[in-house]
Parts: structure tokens; C-alpha cells; sequence
């Protein structure tokens, strides 16, 4: 087991290597543990496993960046870290992504997302607009499950008060506040 972690980890290492040479940025954010590099899609074939239970060794939240959640420079940073949760079904992971007044409960995506075979999220580069105090990412996202339910397209907004000051901690904080794919 450890010898494939071990296998795993180079694995992993090498395409960060390989996509740090690449002079343009990904298309797109996969949410499957893939690395985009160039035109080339490397997904890990392993993820280290109790041979047990096939559970993810070290728990679901240790393969989230949760310092995304505190996010105030770069909202696709906060987009992978829901794409993650969403992947690896941490529903309660991923509701923390979300505004508050999105009301998202763990519940609510589990619904939308849970099954068998779970969703292949791609977010696609956005843009970033200022108004009234706030600034909005917006990004095209595509949902694929694998279990026949159809594809979903559509957007994603986050949402993040620019600096006003008296704003909250939360408030300065990339969150996401609606999508088109999901049902509200």
C-alpha cells in the first residue's frame, strides 16, 4: 500500500512539474484529480485506499485546501476546492463553499450530486466584474454523471465584498452565490 502511494505521489509530482513548463494557464478546472498541461488531460489512476473498506486514506477533509476557504485573491482557488468536495462526496465540505444566503446545505447537494458514480465538474476560465461594493467571478461549468442522468451546463457566480470597510470575515471571502445547473 505504501509503495503506491509512494508511485502515486511521483506520479502527481511529474505532471506539476510538466505543467509548471507549460507557459499557458488550464482551460479548465477538473474536478476528477486531473491535471490539465498543454492540451494533454493527466488524470491519477490511483488514489491511496484502505484495502478494507476502499475509503480514502487520511479522511476526506485531508485532501482539501482549506485555506481556500479564506480566499480573497484568486476564486478559482475556492472553484477546486468545491469541485474536490463535490468528488469526493463531502457534502458538508462543500456547502461551506457557499454564501449564506444561498441557504446550500450539505443535504441539498447530496441530493444533487450523490449516487453511485459521482460528478465530473469542469469549470471553465470566467471573468471577474466590480459593482456596488462587491466583485463577482462568473464561469461556465459543465456536470457529467457517469450513472445516465444527463449533463448539466451552465454558470457559476462567486461573489466577495471588495474591502468595504465594516465587511465581515465571511463577507471578504470568495463564496459561491448561485449556479444555473443546480436546482435551488
Amino acid at each position: 500500500m505504501r509503495t503506491q502511494f509512494v508511485i502515486a505521489a511521483a506520479v502527481c509530482s511529474a505532471a506539476l512539474l510538466l505543467a509548471g513548463c507549460e507557459s499557458k494557464g488550464p482551460e479548465a478546472i477538473p474536478s476528477d484529480g486531473a491535471t490539465n498541461v498543454g492540451s494533454e488531460l493527466l488524470v491519477p489512476d490511483m488514489i491511496p485506499t484502505d484495502a478494507a473498506t476502499g475509503a480514502v486514506n487520511g479522511g476526506i477533509a485531508n485532501d482539501l485546501d482549506m485555506e481556500a476557504l479564506t480566499e480573497r485573491r484568486d476564486p478559482e482557488r475556492l472553484l477546486r476546492y468545491y469541485t474536490s468536495a463535490i468528488r469526493l462526496g463531502d457534502w458538508i465540505d462543500a456547502a461551506k463553499a457557499w454564501s449564506l444566503d444561498a441557504q446550500m446545505s450539505p443535504e441539498k447537494l447530496r441530493d444533487e450530486f450523490g449516487g453511485k458514480a459521482g460528478p465530473k465538474i469542469a469549470v471553465g476560465k470566467g471573468d471577474i466584474a466590480g459593482a456596488a461594493g462587491s466583485l463577482y467571478y462568473e464561469a461556465p461549468i459543465v456536470v457529467d454523471f457517469a450513472d445516465g442522468r444527463p449533463s448539466r451546463r451552465g454558470t457559476i457566480v462567486l461573489r466577495r465584498v471588495n474591502d468595504v470597510p465594516g465587511a465581515s470575515e465571511e463577507q471578504l471571502n470568495w463564496r459561491i452565490e448561485r449556479t444555473s445547473t443546480l436546482t435551488q
